[in-house]
């Protein structure tokens, strides 16, 4: 934990010492109530956790909205900083190299730039916050021989990226478990993260998310976050939701298809245990019947791929906010959505219905998946 608070403080420190080398040049406040206001804004998420574990939740949450909001905001107006510092830059270097007025097309003062910045920023965190809030359906049809069996489409729901904690509304959970009701599926998967990081007035939603009662049950693989949370609470809740946890085992449903879950390598990490391969694991299962992988995050290892035929993760929250996918494609590189990873296998990768941190998402809509599974082959 001091490990990571000292490389947060490190990194969202650096970001508002920028922020005030660039706001300082507008900002009538002074330089020391700016200093002050964002030093307090540093280190406000650190202040929502102790007063969290304290339980000073009543004061804990106008903090965490406050906070987290800005620091949505703040990671947009350095976003936008830089790249019009970037434009300011390759205009004016072509002017000279070209010899024209670039005076014409770019911002007359410091102060401009500043200012178009803190617009786009504070539009771009409205937009956001509103776009977090939708519940976006999106539909997946794969077609396989395995289920010739069924003459109908089996239908997953997937969920990833719940993150229920402080910030979470039970009226949108609430409408999040309608949408799922009038889809009717066959089964619900949770692939990690239902919740965050507080778990003491979560007792509301676990008791909606259990009203769900899929046809042939819910399933859960841990993500990083029930680790953070602390693995016994986190399990207790998804399991008071009425999720049946997978970890290295499967269980089938419908006759021919196998639901196998493999843990996060957080909660690995926290039991210090040495877990059966994946690969072994997905053996034990015959591959003429369909093989769903629920795992958390979206790394498919070579020598698992002849033993599943889909594999449903999330983790990356599609960014979440843009440009932040392009950091997170540097580590998780599989594209967001449907992919063909071997010969009839694929993967999905889920943007995640909730958010974790800013409670806003920017060009990385939410997500609630459906996939169909129908008999026969295209």
């Amino acid at each position: 934990m001091s490990i990571f608070i000292s490389v947060f403080l490190s990194i969202y420190g650096g970001l508002h010492y920028y922020i005030y080398k660039k706001a300082i040049k507008i900002l009538p406040l002074g330089k020391w109530v700016t200093i002050a206001f964002l030093g307090f804004m540093v280190v406000a998420p650190l202040l929502v956790r102790l007063l969290t574990n304290a339980g000073f939740t009543t004061l804990a949450v106008p903090l965490a909205w406050i906070g987290y909001t800005w620091m949505g905001f703040a990671f947009l107006f350095f976003s936008f900083s830089v790249v019009l510092d970037f434009y300011q830059l390759f205009v004016k270097a072509g002017g000279k190299l070209l010899g024209f007025d670039a005076s014409l097309i770019t911002l007359p003062s410091p102060f401009y730039s500043v200012l178009v910045a803190a617009i786009l920023s504070l539009m771009a965190t409205g937009y956001g916050f509103v776009a977090a809030r939708q519940i976006n359906v999106e539909w997946v049809h794969i077609p396989t021989i395995k289920i010739d069996k069924m003459s109908e489409p089996f239908r997953i729901v997937q969920i990833s990226e719940l993150h229920l904690g402080l910030l979470s509304d039970e009226k949108r959970l609430h409408r999040l478990v309608e949408t799922i009701e009038s889809i009717r599926p066959d089964v619900v998967v949770s692939t990690g993260d239902l919740i965050d990081m507080q778990l003491d007035h979560l007792d509301g939603f676990a008791d909606l998310l259990l009203k769900l009662n899929p046809k042939f049950g819910k399933f859960a693989v841990t993500g990083n976050h029930e680790a953070y949370a602390g693995l016994d609470k986190g399990l207790l809740f998804t399991k008071r939701a009425g999720f049946k946890m997978l970890s290295y085992e499967g269980v089938k449903v419908g006759g021919v298809i196998n639901i196998v879950g493999i843990d996060d390598p957080a909660v690995l990490r926290r039991l210090k245990t040495n877990p059966p391969a994946e690969e072994a694991v997905l053996q034990r299962y015959p591959r003429n019947e369909f093989i769903l992988l629920l795992k958390h995050r979206p790394k498919v290892i070579p020598a698992s791929v002849q033993f599943f035929d889909l594999q449903l993760s999330g983790h990356t929250h599609g960014g979440q906010i843009f440009p932040f996918n392009l950091v997170t494609k540097l580590v998780y590189p599989a594209k967001t959505g449907l992919s063909q990873v071997g010969y009839e296998t694929w993967l999905y990768v889920n943007r995640g219905i909730g958010t974790w941190g800013p409670p806003i998402r920017f060009l990385a809509p939410p997500e609630l998946t459906v996939i169909e599974l129908r008999p026969g082959m295209d």
